[in-house]
């Protein structure tokens, strides 16, 4: 009888441990304050790979001056499983493992004013650079877009 007592705790525990389910989503960057510049870029590239569908080119993500922090880089990856590191993207837009053509997302020019207001520009393929407008409010980063055409 003992034996089947710890047996069946032990199954019961495994249970426990081992879910049975997905893990619970990540809260979206837009709600961290302290890491505005990773909120526009979730909110660019939640964008970008929609438009691209199912198996977009490569894809990285760069801040200039930057660069992105490892951590940062990490949060961005683990959220969009298609994003590449930075160093796979060379800067001609090549894939330095396939060879195959790449594509940056870049954020540049990225100041904060206070710690609920900044701005920073993104170029993202496939559409003109855009100035981005964002202040926290109700917990989250507001975004205005402003694309700007640039002379050549």
């Amino acid at each position: 009888m003992r034996k089947e007592i710890v047996a069946s705790l032990a199954l019961a525990l495994g249970a426990c441990v081992s879910g049975g389910g997905e893990p619970p989503p990540l809260p979206p960057l837009a709600e961290d304050q302290e890491q505005p510049v990773l909120a526009l870029f979730e909110h660019v590239l939640t964008g970008h790979f929609a438009a691209f569908g199912a198996n977009p080119p490569t894809t990285c993500a760069a801040l200039r001056p930057g660069p992105l922090t490892d951590e940062q880089e990490e949060a961005l990856i683990v959220r969009f499983v298609r994003l590449a590191p930075a160093a796979r993207c060379s800067p001609t837009r090549q894939d330095t493992i396939t060879d195959a053509p790449a594509q940056i997302v870049e954020v540049y020019d990225f100041t904060c004013r206070s710690p609920t207001q900044c701005t920073g520009w993104v170029s993202a393929p496939g559409s003109p650079a855009k100035r981005y407008a964002m202040h926290f409010e109700g917990g989250q980063w507001q975004f205005t877009a402003d694309p700007r055409l640039i002379a050549e």
